[in-house]
């Protein structure tokens, strides 16, 4: 069973209004654990096979960002647990016509 976590990671107190250094090092977190993950403009769709590792990847993503010097982090989280058939981001992307 797979899970559909969609996440925002949002640094506050950064001393410029560009995210983008930010979330780059989100996704750097979301590659090194070899995580499905689809970008979009406000949040990101990821896939877990185990929700139990969500509360460590959110800790490692935090870590990572007070690295860059990030002093507050707000997560927004989303989580589709569907337990009738098989869900994934691919296929969530094929029905509505998103992928070919």
């Amino acid at each position: 069973m797979k899970y559909i976590v969609d996440i925002s990671v949002e640094p506050i107190g950064t001393r410029s209004t560009s995210l983008s250094p930010y979330i780059k090092t989100v996704y750097e977190v979301l590659r090194k654990r070899g995580l499905k993950f689809y970008p979009a403009p406000s949040m990101t769709s990821i896939e877990l096979d185990d929700i139990t590792q969500l509360g460590y990847l959110i800790k490692e993503i935090d870590d990572a960002l007070a690295e860059l010097g990030v002093k507050r982090i707000v997560t927004i989280l989303k989580v589709d647990d569907r337990r009738d058939k098989e869900n994934s981001i691919d296929h969530k992307l094929e029905v509505i016509g998103a992928k070919k």
